[in-house]
């Protein structure tokens, strides 16, 4: 039995590697958004923003600090909720073609409970989920930006 089996139950997950969350856009000009909480080199938390509005233009990249408690808290909310289960919720019947949908994804190091170093889960919008499952996406996507403290950089990144 593998790690993957174990979602539905508590407790399962290892240590927290990263969070992202990209809202879903027609991006039929290129637009882009996605915010990422990772560890940078020196090992701390910072939240990461990637956005553009077309294809023409770079992306920009905000980088904030987030707050080493508040960052515990948010990991502890997320394995005390389970929400990778989301991850094995039922493919619905829904989907566009020229659409980006909303999608959270979820990489922990399980590497010290059996698992490998990058366990990566991902919830979509192209899936079943009920109003429960809803209301815990929309407690957790507020927590995630509520992470975002003061700016540490901003730069233009060039495809």
């Amino acid at each position: 039995m593998g790690l993957f089996d174990n979602i539905g139950k508590k407790g399962n997950a290892g240590e927290l590697r990263s969070f992202s969350y990209s809202p879903g856009y027609c991006d039929m000009m290129g637009a882009g958004h996605r915010d990422c909480l990772e560890k940078n080199d020196e090992g701390q938390w910072v939240f990461i923003s990637r956005n553009r509005e077309n294809h023409s233009e770079p992306f920009m990249v905000t980088t904030y600090a987030v707050d080493e408690v508040a960052a515990a808290r948010f990991e502890s909310f997320l394995k005390e909720r389970n929400l990778i289960s989301l991850s094995k919720r039922l493919d619905s019947k829904e989907f566009v073609t020229d659409y980006s949908p909303w999608s959270y994804g979820i990489v922990f190091d399980c590497s010290k409970i059996g698992g490998s170093s990058f366990d990566d889960y991902c919830i979509s919008q192209y899936r079943v989920y009920s109003k429960k499952d809803t209301e815990l996406l929309k407690e957790i996507r507020d927590m995630f930006y509520a992470l975002k403290g003061d700016v540490i950089s901003e730069i233009e990144e060039k495809d």
